[in-house]
């Protein structure tokens, strides 16, 4: 079945598109992160599953456009250190995830559940300690197919792009690290 894979905000206000073509693997994240960032951005009953779940399309940044509404990104980080959270500013809607450089380039989609148009999902991962009656599944394959394209993604004439960071390889908008305070207050409980 053909699908757009053209996304929008809750509010409307920003689009965004993920190529056709774009190699990726789809799977759903159980981590206590994904689910913390849903609950701060007051996104859990839109982008988590009724066990808590992320549906996460795994590609490259070259395969993500902004079509509408990019002065409204945001980001946030859970601490210091980790992923780049990036989310519509105007009204929360978690977008997709990064490393805090693009060195490495990768983005997770964050997809609202039941998404059409990226295939079956191929992995259940993280599910220990917050969705233990679920079997992880296809780890090992998600890990080697996400390795696989960022490394051909670094060999010459690869698709290195990114929307999220300038030329300098920094994030195109400052990212806002939660408290700790915050971070535990958005805990799954």
């Amino acid at each position: 079945m053909a699908c757009d894979r053209t996304h929008s905000c809750i509010c409307g206000q920003m689009r965004w598109h993920i190529a056709r073509n774009a190699p990726g693997t789809h799977l759903v994240c159980y981590c206590e992160d994904c689910q913390t960032a849903a609950r701060f951005l007051k996104h859990q009953t839109t982008r988590l599953d009724s066990d808590g779940g992320s549906e996460i399309f795994q590609t490259l940044p070259a395969f993500f456009e902004f079509l509408d509404g990019r002065d409204h990104l945001a980001v946030l980080r859970l601490g210091p250190k980790g992923l780049l959270r990036w989310h519509a500013g105007c009204c929360g809607t978690p977008i997709a995830n990064t490393l805090p450089t693009p060195t490495l380039p990768f983005v997770g989609a964050i997809l609202p559940p039941g998404a059409d148009g990226y295939g079956p999902i191929r992995a259940l991962v993280n599910t220990v300690g917050t969705a233990s009656h679920i079997k992880e599944t296809g780890v090992l394959a998600a890990h080697l197919s996400i390795m696989g394209r960022i490394l051909r993604a670094r060999l010459p004439g690869g698709k290195r792009s990114s929307p999220f960071f300038d030329r300098t390889g920094a994030p195109v908008a400052v990212p806002r690290i939660l408290s700790q305070q915050e971070r535990n207050a958005a805990r799954p409980g």
